[in-house]
């Protein structure tokens, strides 16, 4: 008996209404109360890692040496607690919730950024923090097993790197675009004050909404200048083909000491720190997260 199947394919015009109703279904998933719960503890989890690193920082200018001023040196000093493991389990979950907030925004652009020059990069960005946040989960995950050595450093992919052809010009560009995605996404928009937008600050005090920019401006500018001297020391390493070249928080912080009045300077650099911490824990009550499909809102860029 012969028999034939037909296969019908999908009629382009059903093409986007599938992506669009897939779509729907995941900003859905992403709108329920518990997700966007975990999601807000995620910047109460971010603000505390900055909030270590910038004690870390502090106590280092006035001699006293601790863990390494990283986020992983936080999320370490965080484990070494009374309860630690409960501690390191909450932290995983904020920066699950982190992490996957910025996958939110990226991927299914709830905010419309749409696809211009300017939205792909700011999409772009979220996505690398995306990356990020969920390669400290997966640090976090390790520290809770044992399995984590508290001297590994971050940035050991700079070493294997340098050793492959045409990997300094990688570590190079990494850091070039570093320092630009430094100036352009943290200082310039924390000197205009731009990530007001971003805030749902209307329904707040005036007083509150006078301590919300003046943390913003002071935590984000500080943020966004160690992370240019992170590009800077990448640059540095790929150019002196140097993979123990200092970099990440913790190298930028040591220079800052290392020049003239360092001392000064680092203790600035941790209440900056500090200040950026109480910032985004404070991020939780603040950040607009109505994902609803309708007309362009400003994007979480904080």
């Amino acid at each position: 008996v012969a028999m034939s199947l037909h296969i019908v394919p999908a009629t382009p015009t059903k093409v986007p209404a599938i992506a669009h109703e897939a779509k729907s279904a995941a900003l859905d998933a992403a709108g329920n109360r518990w997700v966007r719960r975990c999601m807000r503890f995620g910047y109460i989890v971010r603000g505390v890692i900055y909030l270590v690193m910038g004690v870390i920082a502090v106590r280092l200018a006035f001699g006293i040496r601790g863990a390494a001023m990283s986020q992983t040196g936080a999320i370490a000093t965080i484990g070494h607690q009374p309860f630690g493991i409960i501690l390191l389990v909450s932290v995983g979950v904020g920066l699950a919730g982190y992490s996957l907030w910025n996958a939110v925004c990226a991927a299914l652009d709830p905010f419309h950024e749409g696809h211009s020059i300017g939205g792909l990069m700011t999409r772009a960005g979220l996505a690398s923090s995306a990356i990020a946040y969920a390669a400290l989960l997966v640090v976090t995950v390790r520290f809770i097993l044992g399995s984590h050595s508290h001297g590994t450093t971050s940035y050991a992919w700079i070493t294997q790197l340098l050793a492959k052809p045409y990997g300094a010009w990688v570590v190079g560009m990494s850091g070039l675009a570093g320092i630009a995605g430094a100036v352009l996404g943290e200082i310039v928009p924390g000197i205009r004050g731009s990530f007001r937008e971003s805030l749902d600050l209307a329904r707040r005090s005036r007083l509150e909404q006078r301590w919300a920019m003046r943390m913003g401006r002071i935590g984000i500018i500080t943020r966004g200048v160690m992370f240019a001297i992170i590009g800077i020391y990448l640059v540095a390493a790929a150019f002196h083909a140097n993979p123990h070249h200092q970099t990440g928080t913790d190298g930028a912080l040591l220079g800052l000491a290392r020049q003239p009045f360092g001392l000064a300077l680092l203790s600035g650099a941790g209440l900056g720190l500090i200040i950026f911490g109480v910032f985004s824990i404070m991020c939780a009550r603040w950040m607009r997260m109505h994902i609803v499909s309708g007309p362009r809102s400003p994007s979480p860029s904080v």
